[in-house]
């Protein structure tokens, strides 16, 4: 195993680290290949209108944010429908460009929000605790597994939008990281120990 994955350091940036566990029974390679489907990342979005592959401008292929050596670069343009005012069907749609890319442990993602947010993302695949840096899962707890879901987060955007934007983003991506595996139920227990070695086909 390599060591931790952190996006590119940004002054202006702030670092959200968000993990859950990976139950004993759902086996380390199925979370990684569900990963770099990369679909399995858009589609638990609950405002989601749609999504569409675009190309990548030379800009966004040169982000040294994304590695040399990974693998499956794709942008995507995904289209959200958000409620303006509850209860009167009032919606307004945004469009948010997406880069993905695979590598050994996960996924990087790289997006670009509303109002200026840019959202540089690495979802990983990794033993408990091999991730230093915020909550920790601590004791294990029946079912628990040897491996844990982590998403490294480097996320800029003004001062101003800060507090809002790390309360909505910490909820969101805990419940992604929560509903990628909760999805992953296989038909016979499997043995976490077997899969020390991550990593799928770059087919």
């Amino acid at each position: 195993m390599t060591s931790p994955t952190k996006p590119t350091p940004d002054a202006g940036a702030m670092t959200i680290i968000t993990r859950v566990p990976i139950p004993s029974s759902v086996s380390p390679t199925a979370v990684l290949a569900s990963l770099q489907t990369y679909e399995d990342l858009i589609t638990p979005n609950p405002y989601l209108d749609r999504f569409e592959p675009r190309t990548l401008s030379d800009s966004e292929a040169a982000d040294p944010f994304f590695f040399p050596g990974g693998w499956n670069m794709k942008g995507y343009t995904v289209y959200d429908r958000v409620p303006i005012l509850p209860g009167l069907g009032w919606t307004r749609s945004f469009a948010m460009p997406c880069v993905f890319q695979s590598f050994a442990q996960g996924v990087k993602c790289c997006a670009y929000a509303q109002v200026g947010v840019t959202v540089r993302s690495s979802y990983e695949v990794r033993r408990r605790g091999e991730v230093e840096g915020g909550e920790q899962l601590g004791v294990k707890k029946p079912g628990d597994g040897d491996y844990e879901l982590v998403d490294i987060s480097q996320v800029t955007c003004s001062a101003f939008v800060r507090p809002f934007v790390r309360a909505k983003f910490t909820a969101a991506h805990q419940a992604l990281l929560e509903k990628l595996v909760k999805k992953l139920t296989p038909s016979e227990p499997f043995d976490q120990d077997s899969n020390s070695e991550l990593g799928v086909s770059r087919a």
